[in-house]
């Protein structure tokens, strides 16, 4: 968490709010969620304009006037929270821009596992960061997704986790995407037929496009820009519902722990070939 619908929403939300936007002065509370020295980041932010958003995977890329980028992960718990006006720092505020409107965006993380990184480049392709990174889900092909699956030997739920495979999935939606297409997360990713894998590739569309209008999953931490939650959770077949009838056939929903993941499945629906 937050996975893509999430870091979509407040994509879209920072599109709406701060787009265009000149930074008037930067309050930082150092941390290890911030890559670049505070003085830097000042220096170097203080008096530009964000020109434009955009997401890569689950990063989120702010470019600045003059070329720079802004590169955001938000971790397990970052929430970059829109404000339209001033307010003191609250715990766990970690970077509070405010722009010459009086508005103020800021990055705030409990566990500070996220990233927030000045980078001095104007092309996405070139950051270190996200060179590693696979596809993005709701762009490759069919037949891409097919051929690109069938060269993996390891499991399809640890498959879809993989950031250098496919950019953005994580532990909820690859739970809810094989509910979806009736496949067992512990199946050989390059045992599965053509036939399986297209069923696949429309699940992972059908159920990310329906989260991003849903605004996310609010689980724990997650809110978008405006400080609201999203409602995908209200949804979920599979993910959370150890014990709870199939919402297909009535069977109850197991969870099993592989590699320190929960995977939540139906043992009818999704029987392991």
């Amino acid at each position: 968490m937050p996975e893509l619908p999430e870091v979509e929403t407040i994509v879209r939300g920072l599109k709406r709010t701060v787009l265009g936007k000149k930074i008037k002065t930067i309050k930082i509370v150092p941390s290890r969620v911030l890559q670049n020295n505070p003085r830097y980041l000042k220096r170097n932010l203080t008096g530009l304009k964000i020109v434009s958003v955009k997401r890569r995977g689950k990063n989120i890329i702010l470019q600045l006037s003059g070329g720079n980028l802004l590169l955001i992960h938000l971790g397990m718990t970052g929430n970059l929270i829109y404000l339209k006006r001033p307010a003191p720092l609250k715990k766990h505020d970690h970077l509070n821009m405010e722009f010459s409107d009086k508005s103020q965006l800021r990055y705030n993380d409990p566990r500070k596992f996220g990233k927030f990184k000045l980078v001095k480049s104007s092309r996405k392709e070139n950051i270190e960061d996200l060179k590693s990174l696979g596809p993005e889900p709701l762009e490759i092909t069919e037949n891409d997704f097919v051929r690109l699956v069938q060269t993996r030997r390891g499991r399809i739920k640890s498959t879809l986790l993989n950031q250098k495979f496919i950019a953005g999935i994580g532990n909820i939606y690859a739970d809810e995407v094989l509910f979806e297409a009736k496949i067992h997360p512990e199946e050989r990713a390059c045992n599965l037929s053509s036939n399986r894998l297209k069923k696949l590739h429309q699940a992972i569309q059908k159920t990310l496009k329906k989260a991003i209008k849903a605004g996310g999953s609010s689980i724990d931490n997650y809110l978008d820009v405006e400080g609201k939650q999203g409602f995908f959770q209200f949804y979920h077949k599979a993910y959370g519902r150890e014990g709870k009838p199939c919402l297909r056939c009535g069977t109850k929903i197991k969870r099993i722990v592989v590699n320190q993941r929960s995977n939540y499945f139906c043992p009818k629906c999704q029987r392991k070939m």
